[in-house]
């Protein structure tokens, strides 16, 4: 039985209006049309549930499909770009739904992308062996909303920035990793409490395994690079490894800061990690005060200057593990000191050069 409080609270949130905009929700490549309107219906409930919690004004649109690769690669994008926008997939799993940024009459908008294969289980809600996975799903779709609160947020603090910044070499680099950890640590947050177990556990296990990989790949990446010489590659993988790093740690700690619970006290494990990984271990505590600063202030920003202190622990870390990313005048520039665990073995040697050789004779 409720209290009356807790009945005067329902009804509080049942009469809330939400933000969630009057666009539906579009559905591609299902066989059956009722199953389709079921999932579709599904979806706009919940986007309706957290748009009286969440700023989703400037969705402009909402996809769910069963091609989700081509979903994204064919969005309209609404301005000229090299980049094709690809589901996250590699070891440690594969994305299911992405909140890219669009541009809609010079305004920059949101898109939820949904991956309909996952999706379908919200029309078992009938159906307890599936119980977990419609949680799972439910908090996808509350995760992605954090993205779409974020752009409406960015547009309000900082009208005309983002979407319009041009970065030099040094700093593209940096902030693209500086924006992710933010991004991703503000959408955890926002969405802490439509996760279970399962999200801490999920976020945990992932900065756990990255942990265990980045800087033996990193190290590959330049002991490779010594070889072949292309600075572009070198500075994607090497980056990447360190962006993934940030980034991982940046999804549990915005999801416990929700929660108002801390790594040390929920994730243990990842804790475990963390002491003993030397090269992120002295970054860790820095990138959550400096993403609960950017918390405290938010609404509030008057520059996008308050990205800098995130950048510049990205600086660090990666020059810190071999990588010294610069900028002089106009352009970038790469300082990639000797150190033994970068030089390359003779084996490497010689496979680097039989696979150079096999490459030259089939040309």
């Amino acid at each position: 039985m409720t209290s009356p409080d807790e009945q005067a609270l329902f009804l509080e949130f049942e009469q809330r209006a939400s933000t969630f905009p009057d666009i539906g929700v579009d559905l591609y490549g299902y066989g059956n049309e009722d199953f389709a309107n079921t999932v579709g219906s599904k979806v706009a409930a919940h986007l309706h549930i957290f748009g009286k919690l969440l700023n989703l004004e400037r969705l402009h649109k909402v996809i769910v499909a069963y091609d989700y690769a081509g979903a994204l690669a064919n969005l309209e994008r609404g301005v000229e770009t090299r980049e094709t926008l690809t589901p996250t997939k590699d070891d440690l799993g594969e994305g299911i739904a992405m909140t890219p940024a669009v541009l809609v009459n010079d305004e920059l908008r949101s898109v939820i992308v949904l991956n309909a294969a996952h999706m379908a289980v919200l029309a078992h809600d009938d159906e307890p062996e599936y119980a977990e996975y419609r949680e799972r799903m439910i908090y996808t779709i509350a995760h992605e909303c954090g993205h779409v609160h974020d752009l409406a947020m960015h547009a309000k603090m900082l009208p005309g920035v983002i979407g319009n910044m041009r970065h030099q070499f040094r700093d593209a680099v940096l902030f693209a990793i500086a924006s992710g950890c933010w991004t991703e640590y503000i959408a955890s947050r926002l969405s802490a409490c439509f996760g279970g177990d399962f999200t801490t556990a999920d976020y945990e296990g992932t900065l756990c395994s990255v942990l265990e990989q980045a800087k033996d790949r990193a190290d590959a990446a330049i002991r490779q690079y010594r070889m072949h010489g292309d600075r572009q590659r070198l500075v994607q993988q090497v980056t990447g490894q360190y962006h993934r790093v940030m980034i991982s740690a940046s999804y549990l700690l915005g999801h416990l800061d929700g929660l108002e619970k801390s790594v040390e006290e929920c994730a243990p494990k990842a804790t475990e990690h963390i002491d003993g990984t030397p090269y992120f271990k002295p970054y860790f505590a820095t990138l959550r005060s400096e993403l609960r600063a950017m918390y405290e202030t938010y609404g509030e920003w008057k520059t996008i200057e308050v990205y800098e202190p995130l950048k510049q622990t990205a600086y660090d870390l990666i020059k810190n593990c071999g990588l010294d990313v610069q900028q002089r005048g106009n352009d970038g520039y790469v300082d990639v000191p000797f150190t033994p665990e970068t030089m390359p073995s003779p084996e490497e040697k010689a496979e680097f050069l039989k696979l150079n050789s096999a490459a030259g004779s089939r040309n």
